[in-house]
């Protein structure tokens, strides 16, 4: 799916970008000591993941070696073998890895006006299975990579927070690790704050890497979660 990066910015950037087109000049008057300061905002932009059920496969797993087959599960249930099939083991708790990479776009032809673009907040939400919620999560991770990035986390070449300039095609937004049986519906990841998205933001098209860790079953026919994310944006005022 596509994410259109929020027309907020379009406006804002807009709105700035005519008043230094019509100001910045007063500095070239006899006299004229004026400094323009840049101006740092913040800008919102919504994400929907849809997660199939068909990708998941609940009912099949293999643990030590030893293939089991469950043949039936409950929605927002524990993922367990029993202990029937486990030959005097007892239950075995197990957890299943969902990852996708998700074809992002920023149209916004004023992008390469903005720098110093980092994460504020992340907050996710189920929204479509009423008789369960985000604790069917063990952990989640987000990540924006380059285009022409594919394979997993350990193929990535990750911005190093010491030198983002470094060359690198990928970044981690945010994640929430160990997610407790009470956290419902909503959930705020913890955010990467030293993350710089400029490279990804001014490419124009990139994509959004998610990486789950499912410890619940779910039987809808897809998981809806929506991401309501806040961005710190720098507008550069020089020519």
């Amino acid at each position: 799916m596509q994410n259109k990066f929020s027309n907020k910015l379009l406006i804002v950037l807009f709105i700035f970008l005519s008043f230094s087109t019509t100001c910045k000049k007063l500095e070239n008057y006899e006299g004229n000591s004026i400094e323009f300061k840049e101006t740092t905002f913040e800008i919102e932009d919504q994400i929907t993941y849809v997660i199939p059920n068909s990708e998941l496969d609940f009912s099949q797993v293999t643990i030590g070696g030893t293939n089991y087959n469950l043949l039936s599960f409950a929605n927002c249930v524990d993922l367990k073998v029993p202990s029937l099939l486990t030959f005097g083991l007892g239950e075995i708790a197990f957890t299943l890895d969902y990852a996708a990479f998700l074809p992002t776009t920023n149209p916004n032809p004023l992008a390469d006006l903005a720098h110093d673009i980092h994460p504020k907040s992340i907050e996710l939400e189920l929204t479509n299975i009423t008789d369960c919620d985000l604790s069917m999560l063990e952990e989640v991770t987000l990540y924006l990579v380059m285009d022409d990035v594919t394979g997993s986390v350990s193929d990535f070449t990750m911005q190093d927070p010491a030198n983002p300039q470094k060359s690198h095609n990928a970044v981690k937004l945010g994640q929430y690790l160990n997610i407790p049986e009470s956290i419902g519906s909503k959930m705020n990841l913890v955010v990467n704050e030293d993350a710089v998205l400029d490279q990804f933001i001014h490419a124009g098209t990139f994509q959004t890497y998610m990486s789950i860790e499912f410890d619940k079953a779910f039987t809808a026919d897809e998981a809806i979660i929506k991401s309501s994310m806040k961005f710190e944006v720098t507008l550069n005022n020089e020519e």
